[in-house]
């Protein structure tokens, strides 16, 4: 069995763990913008004293959608840990391992269709419908990110389940989209679960070079302007 160190920073989360031999050594923390500032002592108590080339045969790294920075923060401390050792990475759908983490925690039934949501943080957030089939997240298509009230249903049942801080938005959703019998916005990936579903074979390791990861925005057109474009404030 593989000994995968994962990590996600899409969300206000700031979590990593390490899957050895059945064993899982875990940190979660909520740090809202302060990832960077956490990340790399969570892992060296993660580590307890061993060397990275000495405990780890693969990187799996969240890689979104969800904060922009976050995700360069998961991505750049993925890919230089990885390049100064010479590992293999992975990188996984944060939404999908959002829905794994709600799974694995007991919050999901048989049969449950699952929408999964980031908040965009600009009156939108990023979703990935699915069910829960199995003991495993069955994703319909591939993330997206919209306004509440333009979200699609990508097949005729509704969600009955909606996980992650989008939930918040719960109100303009499309009462029609939802007859969800949860609303779960505390739920975050954990990497403790990626680790161990990775790690164990439950999902399937799909080792890359480091230069091959990058962050998955989905949102292309995020309207920011530049200050000299924002015009002169009252």
């Amino acid at each position: 069995m593989p000994r995968v160190l994962a990590l996600d920073t899409a969300t206000h989360a700031c979590t990593l763990a390490l899957y050895d031999e059945g064993e899982v050594c875990g940190r979660h923390e909520i740090v809202a913008r302060a990832h960077n500032r956490h990340i790399l002592g969570m892992l060296s108590a993660i580590l307890e004293g061993k060397a990275l080339a000495d405990a780890v045969d693969v990187i799996a790294c969240g890689v979104g959608p969800g904060s922009f920075t976050g995700l360069r923060v998961a991505v750049s401390v993925a890919q230089g840990l990885a390049w100064s050792q010479a590992l293999p990475v992975h990188g996984f759908c944060s939404l999908t391992a959002q829905a794994h983490a709600a799974g694995h925690h007991g919050l999901l039934r048989q049969g449950d269709r699952v929408l999964s949501t980031i908040d965009a943080q600009i009156d939108q957030f990023y979703g990935l419908w699915g069910m829960w089939r199995d003991g495993a997240f069955v994703a319909d298509g591939k993330a997206f990110v919209c306004a509440p009230e333009d979200l699609l249903a990508v097949s005729s049942s509704p969600a009955t389940v909606v996980i992650g801080s989008g939930a918040r938005y719960q109100e303009r959703i499309p009462e029609e989209l939802t007859s969800a019998s949860q609303w779960l916005p505390e739920v975050t990936p954990d990497a403790r679960v990626i680790a161990e579903l990775l790690g164990g074979g439950t999902l399937a390791l799909q080792p890359e070079p480091a230069h091959a990861l990058s962050p998955q925005y989905v949102q292309r057109d995020i309207g920011w302007k530049k200050l000299s474009e924002q015009g002169r404030r009252g």
